[in-house]
């Protein structure tokens, strides 16, 4: 076993897109157990108030579970679904190419380094993937650069309440119940523990707000996610300026 494979997954993120390949066969059925997975995903692609006919990016798409309340937002518009896990792109293609035909594709690429043009997107949503980044503000900068002028990203993440209380109710929940319970299930922990902590070292709402106004982002707002999801789950909304 090499070095590099042997760290922490929380110290070795650009591995982290292997290991979900180990799960990717399995990750649909976590996430179906996982109540209100697919309803709070809807909910944030909703707060965006897609207009139905943009080019929408799809950042760190995995098995397709985000792509999908997109397209079904964009009756005339068009997503590109990105990951970096074979394996996972593999199933979302299996989940949606059929169904939305040439409104979807789906590519293979690292979301610290897209190989888009300046300003090809209306607007960009990222469902739990710019904490797993392995420097997040650099990657803001890019995402800043592909949107249009006026166009808007928005982030579907973990990000611990600024309360007292967030903290160790996302560690109780998450290795007394999320560990054990996707251990299960797919056979490896591996990735799950290193979700508990990439959430617990993840910045506050408050703090990615100011991130996202250092990259340039205006208008920036965080919305919490429905019932016991609302002191560890957030929607965060920006926009890039007007030319």
């Amino acid at each position: 076993m090499s070095e590099a494979s042997s760290m922490p997954l929380i110290e070795n993120k650009p591995a982290v897109p292997k290991e979900f390949n180990k799960i990717a066969r399995r990750y649909d059925l976590a996430t179906f157990l996982n109540q209100g997975y697919a309803s709070d995903l809807r909910l944030s692609v909703e707060r965006m108030g897609l207009q139905g006919d943009e080019k929408v990016l799809d950042l760190c798409c995995g098995t397709g579970k985000s792509t999908r309340p997109c397209l079904e937002a964009l009756p005339k518009g068009h997503v590109i679904g990105v990951d970096f896990s074979e394996g996972m792109l593999e199933m979302a293609k299996a989940n949606l190419s059929e169904k939305f035909g040439e409104r979807v594709e789906f590519q293979l690429q690292d979301a610290m380094n897209l190989d888009f043009p300046e300003a090809s997107f209306d607007a960009i949503f990222m469902a739990y993937g710019i904490r797993n980044m392995s420097d997040p503000e650099a990657c803001l900068r890019q995402l800043y650069r592909l949107l249009k002028p006026g166009g808007q990203i928005c982030f579907h993440e973990y990000s611990l309440a600024d309360r007292w209380y967030a903290r160790p109710y996302w560690l109780v929940l998450g290795y007394g119940f999320v560990v054990p319970f996707c251990t299960v299930l797919t056979g490896t922990s591996r990735i799950f523990r290193y979700l508990i902590k990439s959430v617990d070292r993840f910045l506050r709402p408050s703090a990615f707000l100011k991130a996202l106004d250092a990259a340039g982002f205006v208008r920036t707002t965080a919305q919490p996610l429905r019932s016991w999801r609302a002191p560890i789950l957030h929607t965060f909304r920006a926009y890039k300026p007007e030319a």
